[in-house]
């Protein structure tokens, strides 16, 4: 039997009682081990300047493989950067989930995206797994689990971050626009162009659905659009190489089915000295099951929770909205009072719970053949 539910207050969230949902030393309330199925690629989503096309490749790069003497210093074009109007070297990280549900409605596998069970950014899932510190507001409409980060949505990336930068520099050195063409160390960091794929793929009992953002694929990718041609570009500097970016970069790698990751290791001068290719294979993820398993543990509670819980206000007839507060060792959960979710849904979209209401119609009018 599941441990009885704990109330558990933490000083920030004073409104309403928080419940401590899960720790890590319960009974497990689903089967393990919680095997990932194979990863489907079900949609993709290109965004170049802020314009959203569903399951286009306009935003695809293709890899370019460095010669074994390449030295690129990717501290080259900094300046310029940095010299660009700030809104030309800015953008947002998406928090909301309104790209995904756009794409759900609107692509050519809408069918299949939406017998999801639980639908979440990639990044989210690694997160939970690997047990990092993270805050989430979720929503449960007809059985389906919606979890998006919490924090600030106007969160951008750092002009002044010189890591960042240089990591974009070595996506842009090693990737092309045309398959077949050699890439180009002067080419000029694009922070506002980006493919993202939907991945549908089973987690034990439960079928859900992952997005995240694909550096490139391979040119196999134009004859059988899926995950397996897929790479993933990171850099690492020599002296700085650790197992918890390793342990990222790999369940990232994994949850969407990308196959290899391709790194560049600098110089403190910023200089890439080498490359290696890391495969990411089944038989190296077993010893991640246990990170796994979390991870759904974590899913299942939540969504067995919400079951419980009634997924709208009987007052109000809207979407409950949650926050979670999720840890290596446990999971704590409070539903948000009225005022909260109308503070945290303020401006813009209209919403129930988390949920714009243009998608719930959506899926209301694919019923009703409107």
């Amino acid at each position: 039997m599941h441990s009885m539910l704990i109330p558990h207050t933490p000083m920030s969230w004073s409104r309403n009682p928080t419940i401590r949902l899960i720790s890590l030393t319960d009974p497990p309330q689903c089967a393990l081990p919680a095997l990932l199925g194979p990863a489907k690629q079900s949609a993709c989503l290109s965004i170049c300047n802020e314009r959203l096309e569903v399951d286009s490749t306009a935003a695809l790069r293709y890899f370019a493989c460095p010669t074994p003497g390449q030295r690129a210093n990717l501290r080259d074009g900094l300046d310029r950067f940095l010299e660009r109007p700030v809104e030309d070297r800015t953008f947002q990280y998406a928090r909301r989930l309104d790209t995904v549900f756009e794409m759900c409605l609107d692509a050519r596998n809408s069918s299949e995206l939406l017998e999801a069970r639980v639908v979440t950014w990639r990044g989210i899932m690694t997160k939970i797994m690997l047990g990092f510190t993270l805050d989430m507001n979720i929503s449960c409409h007809n059985g389906v689990l919606y979890l998006e980060e919490h924090g600030d949505p106007e969160r951008r990336f750092d002009p002044d971050s010189e890591v960042t930068f240089m990591g974009h520099k070595f996506e842009e050195s090693c990737t092309t626009s045309t398959p077949g063409v050699a890439a180009s160390n002067d080419a000029e960091v694009d922070l506002h162009t980006l493919w993202n794929a939907a991945i549908t793929r089973t987690l034990g009992s439960l079928k859900i659905l992952l997005v995240g953002e694909v550096d490139c694929v391979k040119p196999g990718y134009l004859q059988d659009a899926g995950p397996e041609h897929y790479v993933e570009l990171k850099t690492k500097n020599e002296a700085h190489c650790n197992r918890i970016a390793f342990n990222k970069w790999y369940m990232q790698s994994y949850l969407l089915g990308i196959p290899e990751i391709f790194v560049g290791f600098l110089d403190p001068a910023g200089v890439v000295r080498r490359f290696r290719t890391i495969p990411v294979q089944q038989r190296d993820i077993q010893r991640y099951q246990y990170k796994i398993d979390w991870g759904a543990r974590v899913l299942h509670s939540l969504r067995a929770y919400c079951a419980r819980a009634g997924e709208r206000d009987e007052g109000r007839g809207a979407l409950k909205v949650w926050r979670v507060h999720a840890t290596k060792r446990c999971v704590d959960i409070r539903e948000m009072g009225a005022e909260e979710v109308a503070e945290l849904n303020a401006g813009g979209v209209r919403r129930d719970g988390i949920i714009p209401v243009s998608f719930i119609q959506g899926l209301q009018n694919r019923i009703t053949g409107a």
